[in-house]
Formats: C-alpha cells, sequence, structure tokens
C-alpha cells in the first residue's frame, strides 16, 4: 500500500498532466516545491535536496527572461519525446526591463513574448495566439497543482516501469500502470497540502467499450467478515470483480514472482472481496480473501499439502520471507512477515472483528488510528475512476526511498 501511495505522488510531480496534449497548471513553483519536500526521503535519496535545487534553478533563471515563478504558471505541451513541442505561461516580472528572448533548455530552443504582464515562452514550431487570461485560472481554492493529459499522446514515449526502483511490489504496480494506460482516454491530477497532509487525487476516463469501462459498470462484489489483528496500524478493503489481469497482478504483488509454493486453485476460487489488515512498523500482513464455497473444499485440500505447522489448520508456504495460509470456510487466510517472530505470528492468528464502519467502495485504506480520513480511496462515478490519496508528514518520515538514486542530484561520494 505505501508503495501504490509513494508511485502516486511521485508521478504528480514528474509526469505532464486537456487539449493541448497535456497541460500542468501550478500555483507557484515555490509553494509546489515545498510542499513536496514533505515527502523527505520517501521518494528517493535527498529528495528534500532535490526539490530545493529545482526551486532555485528555475526561479532564478526565470527572472533572465521576466518571468514570476512565484506565482501561478501554466505548462502545455502539444507533442512528446526527445523534444517535446511546449508552451510556458508565467506572470511577468515589471522589475526585468530587457528580458532576454531565446533561450536553450534539454536541447530545446525557445522564445519568448511579453504582453499585458505576461510572458509566453515557445519551444520551436509553437507560435499560438497569445493567451487572453493569466495563468491558473482553474486551480481551485487550496490547490497546489492541477493537471490533465491526453494519454494517447503519452503511452507511446512515457513508461512508467522505467522508473529505477528495484523493489518487486513497486515495479509490479508501475508495470500495471502501463499496462492500464492503454485503456484510458484523459487522467486528470490534483495535488494539494494542509498542515498535517499531501493529498493527491486522481481521475481517469476510460475510453469507450473498452474492457474497463465495461469492468467498472458491474456490481460490487458483497462486503463479507473484515478483521483485525492486534498491533495492526492500517486496514485495507477490496471490493473488485476479479478479471485475470487482477489476479495476475495481486498474485506476483503477494509473492513478488515467487509461484512456486502458491496454491494454484485460489486464484480461480475468489469473489473479488478481500481485507487486509498490516502492521508498518515490524512489517506483518493478514489477508483474507473470500472464495466460492464450491471452490472451498478443493482449496483446502490443497492447502492441507504444503508444510505443516503446529498451528491446526495452518500450513507454511515460504520459509524466507515467513508466509502461512489457511482455508475456513468461505475465506482463504494468508499471513506473512519480514522474520519470523512466534508472539506476532500467534497475533497473526487470532483476528477479531473490525468494530467501524467501513463506507462501500471498490478500495479503501484507512489508519486504525484516524479512520474517519482514509489514507486511500478509490470510486467509480460517471463512468469515470476517481483514486483520493491522503496521507500525513508521519507516515512519509517511516518510508524507505522508492527509487534507489537521488533525483537530478550527483552521487556523494563514498569515504575509502
Amino acid at each position: 500500500m505505501r508503495s501504490l501511495i509513494l508511485i502516486l505522488l511521485l508521478l504528480t510531480f514528474s509526469v505532464p498532466a486537456a487539449p493541448p496534449a497535456a497541460r500542468v497548471e501550478l500555483l507557484s513553483i515555490p509553494q509546489v516545491s515545498q510542499a513536496a519536500s514533505r515527502l523527505d526521503n520517501a521518494i528517493a535519496p535527498r529528495f528534500r535536496d532535490t526539490a530545493a535545487a529545482v526551486t532555485l534553478v528555475l526561479t532564478m533563471g526565470a527572472v533572465r527572461y521576466g518571468m514570476d515563478l512565484t506565482r501561478p504558471v501554466e505548462i502545455h505541451f502539444y507533442s512528446f519525446g526527445e523534444k517535446p513541442a511546449m508552451r510556458i505561461i508565467a506572470h511577468a516580472l515589471p522589475e526585468v526591463k530587457a528580458p532576454e528572448d531565446n533561450a536553450k533548455f534539454w536541447n530545446i530552443r525557445f522564445h519568448a513574448r511579453r504582453k499585458d504582464g505576461l510572458v509566453v515562452f515557445d519551444s520551436e514550431g509553437v507560435n499560438g495566439a497569445f493567451p487572453s487570461v493569466p495563468p491558473g485560472k482553474n486551480l481551485k481554492n487550496g490547490e497546489l497543482l492541477r493537471g490533465m493529459i491526453q494519454t494517447e499522446a503519452v503511452q507511446k514515449y512515457y513508461r512508467f516501469a522505467s522508473f529505477n526502483t528495484k523493489d518487486p511490489a513497486s515495479r509490479l504496480i508501475l508495470s500495471g500502470l502501463d499496462e492500464l494506460l492503454k485503456q484510458l482516454k484523459t487522467a486528470e491530477v490534483i495535488f494539494s497540502a494542509d498542515e498535517n497532509a499531501l493529498k493527491v487525487e486522481l481521475a481517469v476516463r476510460p475510453m469507450e467499450r473498452s474492457a474497463v469501462s465495461a469492468w467498472m459498470q458491474q456490481p460490487l462484489p458483497p462486503k463479507g467478515k473484515i478483521e483485525i489483528f492486534t498491533g495492526a496500524q492500517t486496514l485495507a478493503v477490496l471490493r473488485l470483480n476479479p478479471t485475470g489481469t487482477l489476479k495476475e497482478y495481486g498474485i506476483n504483488y503477494l509473492l513478488q514472482g515467487k509461484k512456486d509454493r502458491f496454491p494454484k486453485q485460489l486464484p480461480g476460487a475468489v469473489t473479488g472481496f478481500a481485507a487486509m489488515a498490516f502492521r508498518n512498523t515490524e512489517p506483518a500482513a493478514r489477508l483474507a480473501v473470500e472464495i466460492a464455497p464450491s471452490r472451498s473444499a478443493p482449496l483446502r485440500q490443497e492447502f492441507g499439502k504444503l508444510d505443516y505447522t503446529p498451528y491446526p489448520n495452518w500450513f507454511q508456504l515460504s520459509r524466507q520471507p515467513p508466509l502461512f495460509g489457511s482455508v475456513s470456510g468461505r475465506m482463504a487466510v494468508l499471513c506473512g512477515m519480514d522474520r519470523l517472530d512466534r508472539a506476532a505470528l500467534e497475533k497473526l492468528f487470532s483476528p477479531s472483528v473490525y468494530p467501524g464502519q467501513i463506507p462501500d467502495r471498490p478500495f479503501i485504506c484507512i489508519d486504525l488510528e484516524n479512520p474517519d480520513r482514509p489514507l486511500a480511496e478509490l470510486r467509480f462515478e460517471k463512468n469515470a475512476m476517481h483514486l483520493v490519496l491522503q496521507a500525513p508528514d508521519s507516515w512519509f518520515a517511516g518510508c524507505g526511498p522508492l527509487l534507489e538514486k537521488p533525483l537530478l542530484l550527483p552521487q556523494k561520494k563514498q569515504n575509502p
């Protein structure tokens, strides 16, 4: 779950986000950077330094061209690739009387025009009409960034899986996003922040008659029993009609590609309801998946062929990392942890029913100490898929880096 939230936040700052092909509006470069720096090292090592360096270079460099990046800014993309066609619209700095009007960035030549208190920075081949309204007109109260992309224009040149991460869960999610992108028409993103949390809202609209569009119209699977264990900090509840693709990515996410001991009948038995309680400190998780009644007995027999444990009806799927499984009635349960701990394991095997209320959502993830403000929730509304992610600064402080190397910064030399 942490990988998912971090990836979506990273994409907010890295994907140009309707017409032309893509557009992004920012309240100001320093304000967006300041909020992004609160991710600290959760995105990449020294991410706070990256945000500060980018802000300094952009704001000081823009002065040469009379652009004020401390006020709203718009960036339009007309094409992508090695030399994208793009336009930057910013407020003019009145004190700069003789700004430069030609520049070269990222091997792209730009030409600046100034009129009515605005500056337009066009790349080669872009020569549209001068804007009649100032940038940031679509930003609403509290929003730091708002963007939209026409996905067809982006997917030819951009692959999420190209991010430099070796984390198996992150790689699987990024690969899944590449597959999803092929069936989408548009994607919109909104980034905002308050004193305690960062928030990303993502809305994607599938193409008409696409498999994703048809899948979204189906009724949600019924809600089953939701349980937690002593020490659990987070609870995620999933209600999605199982497709072959979802099953494949779900299994790979859980087992990180190690399928040799995984019960082969389980993917075909699931109904689409699942609940997972997990502990972030000293990681441990308990995943309960609802199965069709007709598949319970055959699945129980398959589990029974796995390694024996002294706990009745519990069997071991993996020793490293430790993973255990059980089938009882309409539920198949998997329990795992980073390292084997008998006391922690017995807590996973002895759950209690969650006493709170869970809203009807295809997916929701809550902090059990603050359940009224979900960390993530998914909704299907008006043929659009809405994913809202929000987490406090303290949550990011407990995350390891999603990417292995600093972004846009030189590597620190190791002392011999």
